[in-house]
C-alpha cells in the first residue's frame, strides 16, 4: 500500500515544488513520477499536493506522511544495522557515543582494552550531549552510549547499567578570593561567580538545584582542556569528578574549593536490549564492567 520509497518521493517533490525537478533528483522520468503520485492518491483516496501555476505544495496529509515516514526510515536503518552486526560474529563494527566528561575520564582506557581484544572490529565514536546520545541510541545511530545519566530518568526501552559515581569538586586558580576564607564556601558564594564547563544534563541540573546551586554556566564548553586554562588565568571556576583535575591538583595549578555541600556525579551505559547479545557490544560491555567494578 505505502512503503518507505513512496515517502522519499513525496519528500523530494515537496522540497523542489515540482515533479520535473524532483524527477531529475530521483533519476526517473517526469511522466513516471506523476503517475506514481496519482497512483498513491488513488490508493490512499486523498489529495497529496495542491497544484497551481506556482508549483506543487504538500497538503497537511503529505506533511504528516513525510514527518512520520522519516521515523520509519530510521527504524528500518536500525533493523538493517542490527542484522549486519548479528551476521558478522568475527569482526563487524561498533558505534560508540560518549559525553564530554566520559570522553576524557573513562573512555580511553576502555577503548584501548577493547582494541587489544578485538583486532578486526571497526570502531567509530561520537562525542555529544547526553540527551542527543539517548536519541542516537534509540534510533540505532550508535550501538552503545555512556553519559552522566540518572537511571530512573532514562527511557524504559533501554538496557541501563551504572558505570561510575563520584563526588563533584569545584576548582579555581591559586590565589583565588574563595581560597582566602577559613570556613567552607557556601553554594551561594560559588554560584555568584562565573562558571565554565560542559552543558549539564537534566539529572545533573536537578541534583545541583536541589543543593541550591545554579545550573547556569557563564561559558558552556565541552573541552576541559580549554576550561582548565580559562580557570587558571581568571576568576572563573569549573567542576567535575576529581579525576579530571588530578594532574593540575597535584602540580598546584588548580586548587579544590572547600564547599559546604556534596554533589554526586553518576555515569551510566545505555544500549537497546536487543543489542546486548551482539558479540561486539557484549565484549565492550564486559570490558566496561571491569572498570565499573
Amino acid at each position: 500500500m505505502l512503503d518507505v520509497s513512496d515517502i522519499y518521493i513525496l519528500k523530494t517533490i515537496a522540497e523542489f515544488g515540482s515533479t520535473n525537478k524532483a524527477a531529475e533528483k530521483l533519476h526517473m522520468s517526469q511522466p513516471t513520477l506523476s503517475k506514481r503520485v496519482s497512483r498513491l492518491e488513488q490508493v490512499l483516496n486523498v489529495e497529496l499536493f495542491h497544484r497551481s501555476n506556482a508549483g506543487m505544495k504538500p497538503t497537511r496529509i503529505t506533511e504528516y506522511l513525510i514527518e512520520n515516514g522519516q521515523n520509519l526510515q530510521s527504524q528500518l536503518d536500525s533493523l538493517c544495522r542490527h542484522v549486519e552486526l548479528l551476521a558478522n560474529l568475527e569482526g563487524g563494527s561498533l558505534k560508540i557515543g560518549v559525553s564530554p566528561v566520559i570522553e576524557q575520564l573513562l573512555f580511553p582506557k576502555v577503548l584501548l582494552d577493547f582494541i587489544e581484544e578485538t583486532q578486526n572490529v571497526e570502531i567509530s565514536f561520537r562525542v555529544d550531549s547526553p540527551e542527543a546520545l539517548v536519541k542516537a541510541t534509540l534510533s540505532g545511530e550508535v550501538d552503545v552510549a555512556i553519559g552522566p545519566y540518572a537511571s530512573d530518568e532514562l527511557p524504559l526501552d533501554l538496557a541501563i547499567s551504572e558505570v561510575d559515581t563520584a563526588s563533584v569538586i569545584f576548582v579555581v586558580r591559586p590565589g583565588h578570593p574563595l581560597l582566602q576564607q577559613d570556613n567552607p564556601v557556601t553554594v551561594q558564594e560559588l554560584t555568584s561567580l562565573n562558571g565554565i564547563g560542559p552543558a549539564l544534563n537534566q539529572a545533573m541540573i536537578k541534583a545541583m538545584e536541589a543543593k541550591g546551586l545554579s545550573a547556569t554556566l557563564k561559558i558552556t564548553c565541552d573541552s576541559y582542556h580549554i576550561a582548565k586554562n580559562v580557570v587558571m588565568n581568571s576568576d572563573y571556576y569549573t567542576g567535575g569528578p576529581a579525576q579530571l583535575f588530578e594532574k593540575e591538583l597535584n602540580s598546584g595549578e588548580l586548587i579544590a574549593v572547600n564547599i559546604d555541600t556534596d554533589i554526586r556525579w553518576q555515569a551510566c551505559c545505555i544500549t537497546r536490549p536487543e543489542s546486548v547479545h551482539i558479540p561486539t557490544v557484549k565484549k565492550f560491555l564486559d570490558i566496561l564492567s571491569q572498570y565499573s567494578e
